[in-house]
């Protein structure tokens, strides 16, 4: 994998909780590799990240993945 894979779901789009966000946003990340990449067995870092609006109680806006090639 030659750059990083970066995406993010908006929180508006999951109806449960942090971990679906977080799911959805890596299915969505391991489908734009898959159609960068092919098939194939790729070593990589994973990252979760969120978009958040600091308010109280905060609210995440956006949740997000990063996937980065190891070495």
């Amino acid at each position: 994998m030659a750059k990083n894979v970066n995406v993010k779901v908006a929180a508006a789009k999951v109806n449960a909780s942090h971990s679906a966000g977080f799911d959805a946003a890596l299915d969505k990340a391991l489908d734009a590799a898959a159609g960068k990449l092919g098939t194939g067995l790729y070593d990589v870092n994973v990252e979760f990240w969120a978009t958040i609006k600091v308010t109280n109680p905060g609210q995440i806006q956006q949740y997000g993945v990063t996937l980065t090639p190891r070495g």
